[in-house]
């Protein structure tokens, strides 16, 4: 006597059909495309390629600028959203636009040297729409020839 496959090639096709609807109807997936994980995405992480900037021996009176730059590592948007500095000889200059990840900018800091002398160091903190602070420094020794004079005559 010979068996016929045929009628139960169907039947499991047909049970294979159901099962895959079954699963894709409590899922709420139609089967054409794939269930995807929910993504957590990291904060934004700015980091600078330095920040320290010294700019050697100035005379007093110079005006001079210097461009951090920094990328974005994180994984979210990120802004500067507050800005403090030492001295009111330093000006910063930033984009308050987001920096989208894997995204680079600059933070510029000019420095006016008039009526400044001797080593100087100034500061900048920068703080991010993530809560991270960043501080930039800038230094120079400042030749001030009014300072040299009263100087030499004690």
């Amino acid at each position: 006597m010979k068996t016929c496959s045929y009628p139960i090639a169907i039947i499991y096709s047909f049970l294979l059909l159901v099962s895959q609807y079954s699963c894709n109807f409590n899922t709420g997936n139609s089967g054409s495309q794939p269930i995807k994980a929910t993504e957590k995405k990291s904060k934004g992480k700015i980091v600078f390629d330095k920040e320290i900037h010294n700019f050697g021996s100035l005379k007093e009176g110079e005006i001079v600028s210097y461009s951090f730059i920094f990328r974005n590592v994180g994984g979210s948007p990120s802004k500067f959203i507050n800005a403090d500095k030492s001295c009111g000889c330093i000006e910063l200059h930033y984009s308050e636009v987001e920096i989208a990840p894997g995204e680079s900018s600059t933070v510029e800091i000019t420095l006016n040297t008039s009526g400044e002398w001797g080593n100087l160091i100034r500061e900048a903190t920068l703080e991010t729409s993530e809560g991270e602070k960043k501080e930039l420094k800038i230094g120079a020794y400042i030749e001030n020839k009014q300072f040299n004079i009263l100087n030499t005559q004690q």
